[in-house]
């Protein structure tokens, strides 16, 4: 099937220079599609939202860098979401004395289906029926794509490696991607034909308003489901794995030292609105009362949300010393930036739950610098499998790729472990499922293991977020 270019168009009244100018500047984002770039300069990350009517009937968010600059004339975006590709900006006279800005896409066979799916089209699978399909439900668009950008390259990367050894008792290892577009009711629908075309498994990094749908629409298929990403826990039918870090541990691995830089006590919650901001603050007043802390307000916003100035109002009157975050995705990094523009950096300690390498590099090296994270991976973690995995990622996806986090790294280490378990199982789901109840493993992150189907022990490591990365400081 042919590549198709996608194009879509701004006019506006200043001459090429100055567009190019004012690009990623706030001047620029009322006609350059809402841009976000903090440095005009190869290797600087960008986010691009292609306007309603491009790519269908709601705005799409591209997530990529700088990879090539022609002044006065074009600038080159590599983008990783939500498909690998690469944009080109062109700028030029137009008739009335301005400008005419227009950004070209080329949309090949992985684009394209992502399109075609995105207007409801069926999923589909690539192998035959001797495939051992495995689905992963991610969030390639809406609030929280920010965070996947890496995580096909992990599932790739893990199946060249399975494939290589043999698969899956002689079969192939084929994922199947599907974009749940931080939505539960898409999640609903993408999860039926990830079961409909045959996927033995189904590993999920979304958020838990999707992972609670997805779950009651898997209960009785008996099929392991698999949750890697941060969440708030709590039970479900055996053949659910919930295997991402829990914020009790999170915040008890970081309060003390949040708390000592902050010289105070006196916390402010905001999250967003659904289960797993609101199961985190729960544990997280657990923890804090454990160590003194007083907690001066507790706030939940919709997903979604752009404005933050009230809250940052409300959080400067209430006195805090810290601020919890369990805001995801493009709204964390909305909040983070807000708060750095207004001053208030300085003003109080955050602590995020979420903050990964993805968001962080989306926020700014100037707007994150401080913050802090507690999660069981980071690119820079110097155990020995970590350096093996991230020489294969840039050897295979090169230097403009996204950063690996604890959200991408979490899907390679599903995807060995489930084939862990597969392999060793003689017959049937039920013999797999029992398996990765008390699997266990050395992974980039370090060493993990499942507590039954519902957790998984692993070591977290405090960090605060500095220029081009994170201060690992207990690791």
């Amino acid at each position: 099937m042919a590549d198709f270019v996608l194009t879509a168009t701004h006019d506006v009244s200043l001459s090429p220079d100055d567009v190019l100018g004012l690009f990623g500047s706030r001047a620029a984002i009322s006609w350059l599609f809402d841009v976000q770039c903090d440095a005009v300069r190869v290797g600087s990350p960008v986010t691009l939202v292609l306007p309603a009517g491009s790519l269908g009937h709601d705005p799409v968010a591209v997530l990529g860098r700088i990879s090539r600059i022609v002044p006065g004339k074009s600038i080159e975006i590599v983008h990783d979401q939500p498909w690998q590709g690469m944009l080109k900006i062109l700028v030029r006279p137009n008739s009335s004395g301005g400008s005419s800005v227009t950004v070209l896409g080329k949309v090949d066979q992985r684009g394209l289906e992502w399109v075609m799916q995105r207007r409801g089209w069926p999923l589909r699978a690539k192998g035959n029926d001797s495939t051992h399909r495995i689905g992963l439900l991610i969030s390639k668009s809406g609030p929280a794509a920010v965070f996947t950008v890496a995580m096909e390259y992990m599932a790739e990367l893990a199946v060249e490696e399975l494939n290589a050894e043999g698969g899956i008792h002689g079969r192939p290892i084929e994922v199947v991607v599907a974009d749940d577009a931080t939505n539960k009711d898409q999640a609903i629908l993408e999860s039926r034909q990830l079961l409909a075309i045959g996927s033995r498994a189904v590993i999920t990094s979304v958020t838990s308003a999707s992972f609670a749908a997805v779950q009651n629409t898997l209960a009785s298929t008996g099929r392991p489901l698999i949750h890697t990403v941060v969440n708030e826990g709590g039970n479900g039918s055996e053949s659910v794995m919930r295997w991402g870090e829990r914020p009790l541990a999170q915040v008890r691995t970081a309060a003390g030292s949040v708390m000592e830089a902050a010289g105070g006590k006196r916390w402010y919650m905001i999250g967003n609105d659904y289960q797993w901001p609101r199961g985190a603050h729960r544990a997280a007043a657990r923890a804090l009362s454990e160590v003194g802390a007083q907690i001066v307000g507790n706030e939940f916003v919709p997903v979604g949300t752009v404005d933050f100035t009230s809250t940052l109002e409300r959080i400067e009157r209430s006195g805090a010393d810290c601020v919890l975050s369990t805001l995801i995705g493009a709204d964390e990094i909305a909040f983070e930036r807000q708060t750095w523009a207004a001053g208030l950096r300085s003003k109080w300690q955050t602590l995020s739950l979420v903050l990964e390498e993805s968001s962080r590099e989306r926020i700014g090296d100037a707007a994150a610098q401080g913050i802090w994270t507690a999660l069981g991976y980071y690119e820079d973690l110097a155990t020995p499998e970590n350096k093996v995995l991230v020489e294969r990622y840039r050897s295979r996806y090169g230097k403009w790729a996204p950063p690996l986090s604890s959200l991408s790294e979490s899907i390679y280490e599903a995807i060995m472990l489930y084939a862990a378990a597969a392999r060793s199982s003689a017959s049937g789901d039920s013999s797999v499922i029992r398996n990765l109840r008390q699997i266990a493993g050395r992974m980039p992150r370090g060493a993990v293991a499942a507590k039954g189907p519902h957790m998984m022990q692993q070591d977290l490591y405090l960090a605060r977020a500095g220029n081009g990365g994170f201060d690992i400081v207990n690791g």
